[in-house]
């Protein structure tokens, strides 16, 4: 993590909610906002992801730090009892958790089990948050994410009204990407060719390595595959991607993507199948387009992925 670069940032801000970031000596000191346990010291890199996220929530989002607390602690359990943690809550006008947030280090978000986390540091944690008679919107697992020029935000964000247990989230996996600003609805920003996501050339080494690891743990599945079926799996994926690079016009949305419908229904995700059929088609234009494969009786019986192997979500 270059630490530097996000002290920048933070620096940068016109409201300061971190009042004093000293890397040599590893201390932090945040102001304006609810402390339910002081931070003084940076004991590793998560501290620089939220304290980077705590900044723009208030600078480029337009949260009032008195809205935003950090170290909410609860009670679980019986005998031992448990006190578990939840990093950032951003609460509205009612005193309701607007944004639900455990954030992580970038290295830690790379490696974890993200529905293990999900699981055990949101929708568990956030079960307590209920408990207590507040209503919870967003759930958020989050950390930076850098370029050699930039950092950014990398996160999963899962509309708990919607999606109010794991399971009903798990059955679907449908979850956006780009933080809300004044408490508005999260979106998935769709990519479109010519944007300022179709091609970053500044990327980081640790960039790459979180990408080959989250490929790799939500092809594999946890096992349930071998690594050979997963590399052969990626080939094919790459290769679509690849295809739908070539045929896309400027301006125009890619296909190789989850898209929701924003305007004509309120935010919907499109099906796991609708999804999974278009990506497919793009693979066996790929088929044909680059490796000359014409057979369409072959072409049909051609698959991006095995279905029987890997699930759709």
């Amino acid at each position: 993590m270059n630490r530097t670069m996000i002290k920048n940032y933070i620096n940068a801000g016109s409201i300061k909610v971190v009042a004093n970031l000293d890397l040599a000596a590893n201390k932090i000191k945040y102001t304006g906002i609810t402390q339910h346990r002081e931070i003084t010291e940076i004991t590793g890199d998560e501290e620089m992801s939220r304290a980077f996220l705590i900044t723009k929530l208030v600078n480029e989002l337009g949260y009032s730090m008195d809205k935003i607390e950090i170290e909410r602690e609860y009670t679980a359990g019986r005998s031992p009892k448990l006190s578990p943690r939840i990093d950032i809550i951003v609460r509205d006008m009612k005193g309701d958790a607007f944004l639900f947030i455990e954030a992580k280090s970038p290295s830690e978000y790379a490696a974890i089990d993200k529905d293990k986390t999900i699981n055990d540091q949101l929708y568990q944690v956030a079960a307590l948050e209920k408990a207590s008679g507040r209503n919870i919107k967003y759930l958020v697992l989050y950390t930076t994410e850098e370029s050699l020029s930039s950092v950014t935000d990398n996160c999963m964000i899962i509309d708990m009204e919607e999606y109010p247990t794991f399971d009903d989230w798990d059955a679907g996996r449908n979850y956006t990407n780009n933080i809300p600003a004044r408490y508005g609805k999260a979106q998935h920003k769709p990519y479109v060719k010519t944007s300022d996501k179709d091609l970053e050339t500044d990327f980081s080494s640790e960039m790459i390595m979180q990408l080959q690891t989250d490929l790799h743990n939500v092809l594999w599945g946890g096992g349930g595959t071998d690594d050979n079926e997963v590399f052969s799996s990626l080939v094919n994926l790459i290769l679509a991607k690849i295809q739908d690079e070539d045929v896309t016009e400027d301006g125009e949305v890619y296909g190789f993507q989850s898209l929701t419908f924003e305007k004509e229904r309120d935010g919907e995700f499109e099906s796991n199948e609708i999804l999974f059929e278009r990506i497919n088609k793009l693979y066996r234009d790929a088929l044909k387009a680059k490796l000359y494969i014409l057979d369409e009786a072959e072409l049909a019986k051609s698959y991006v992925v095995d279905t029987k192997k890997f699930s759709l979500s």
